[in-house]
């Protein structure tokens, strides 16, 4: 479902010729934690992030991929890294957001 809205807010800032495009993050605040899609599109000569779904914070979001749209990004890959784990943790507290910020995924 988040890909879907994300694709919608991508088309309706290209219809008014602001420059969009599919983000593929990491969403701590998802139960379970999961990759999550929302899209950026360019302010002020910024990339910001917006996530239509309003599930997670977008201060805590980790890129995992960024393209056109989700096929030009990894979603859902099985990914081979030679014997190592990557273990995510959450904190006891995630940032709160209004949604009324400008924010950068770093």
């Amino acid at each position: 479902m988040c890909r879907d809205f994300t694709h919608v807010c991508i088309s309706l800032c290209r219809v008014i010729d602001i420059p969009a495009r599919f983000a593929a993050v990491y969403a701590p605040r998802l139960s379970p934690m999961d990759f999550h899609a929302v899209f950026e599109a360019a302010i002020d000569g910024h990339w910001c992030v917006f996530d239509a779904t309003g599930l997670a914070p977008r201060q805590s979001l980790s890129r995992i991929a960024a393209g056109r749209d989700a096929a030009d990004s990894a979603f859902r890959c099985e990914l081979d890294f030679l014997g190592d784990t990557v273990l995510a943790t959450v904190g006891p507290s995630l940032p709160e957001d209004d949604g009324s910020d400008l924010i950068a995924l770093a």
